[in-house]
């Protein structure tokens, strides 16, 4: 629900644009970028990172 006086544009326009964003990986990119940028300032603590089986696929067998 965008309103369209804040220049949003309509919902159905901003649902199109954030699936072909989703599509063409710029999500992915934007957070590689963003933790790329943390690692190099030093802001970002990897001791307290974790993966789980819902954020990396496991191989099968």
């Amino acid at each position: 629900m965008l309103p369209i006086e804040l220049g949003f544009g309509s919902e159905i326009t901003c649902w199109r644009r954030l699936r072909a964003w989703q599509e063409a990986g710029v999500w992915n990119k934007l957070h590689r970028l963003v933790l790329e940028k943390l690692g190099r300032d030093g802001t970002l603590d990897w001791s307290k990172a974790y993966l789980d089986s819902v954020s990396v696929r496991t191989k099968r067998g």
